[in-house]
C-alpha cells in the first residue's frame, strides 16, 4: 500500500464540513478509501478537483460568491400548489421567491395558468392572485341532477365553479339542447334556472 502525498484536495463526501466542497488533506484528513486510491480521488488542485466532483456547483466548490440575478417579477408554476407564483423577491405580494432554474417564465398570471391544465383556468388566475375565484356565469351539465347549472358560487342556478373538463355553454338552453338532448327541453331549462314545471 502507497501513501498519499500530502497537499491534495478530496470530495467532502463525509459532511463534516457542509456543502458541495474539495477538501484539502492537510487540513482535514482524507477517507482512508480515497487515501488508497488516490488516482481516483486525490487532485493536485482544488479547480480539478470541483470540475471532477462537483461540476453542477462549481463556483460553490471553488468558494466564488455569485450575485443572484435580480428578481423579473414574471410569473412561474409552482407545482406543489398548482397555483402560479412570481419571480420576486420573498416577502413581496404573490411572491414564490426566486425562480427554480428548471422553470419557465410567463409574462401574465392567465399564460402560466394554461400551464396548470387540472385545474380550472378562472381558479388558478384568481387564486394565484390573492383573489377568490369567481365563476364565467356559464352554464354546464350537473350528470347527478340531470340539468345544467351555472358556473357560479351562490343560490342556484348556481353550481359551483365549473372543473377544467366541463364544457360551457352561453346559457341554459344551449347547455340543455347539446348536453342533455334525451330530456323535455322545457323540463331540462326549468329545471336549470332552479324552478320544476
Amino acid at each position: 500500500i502507497t501513501a498519499t502525498p500530502l497537499g491534495m484536495y478530496y470530495p467532502n463526501w463525509q459532511q463534516q464540513v457542509q456543502g458541495n466542497i474539495c477538501l484539502f488533506d492537510e487540513d482535514v484528513m482524507a477517507p482512508e478509501y480515497m487515501m488508497l486510491n488516490p488516482a481516483l480521488y486525490m487532485h493536485s488542485t482544488k479547480e480539478s478537483c470541483c470540475t471532477k466532483f462537483y461540476n453542477w456547483d462549481y463556483n460553490t466548490c471553488m468558494g466564488i460568491v455569485t450575485t443572484p440575478a435580480p428578481p423579473s417579477n414574471k410569473w412561474y408554476v409552482n407545482f406543489d400548489t398548482s397555483r402560479c407564483v412570481k419571480d420576486c423577491l420573498v416577502g413581496a405580494d404573490l411572491c414564490g421567491g426566486p425562480v427554480p432554474s428548471s422553470s419557465a417564465l410567463f409574462d401574465t398570471v392567465d399564460a402560466c395558468c394554461a400551464r396548470i391544465t387540472w385545474v380550472s383556468s378562472n381558479v388558478c388566475i384568481a387564486e394565484s392572485q390573492g383573489l377568490v375565484p369567481e365563476g364565467s356565469k356559464k352554464w354546464y351539465v350537473n350528470d347527478n341532477m340531470l340539468s345544467c347549472q351555472q358556473d357560479c358560487i351562490g343560490n342556484a342556478p348556481c353550481g359551483g365553479l365549473a372543473q377544467r373538463w366541463q364544457v360551457l355553454h352561453a346559457d341554459a338552453t344551449t347547455c340543455c339542447r347539446l348536453q342533455l338532448s334525451w330530456l323535455d327541453q322545457l323540463e331540462c331549462v326549468s329545471a336549470s334556472n332552479g324552478r320544476r314545471v
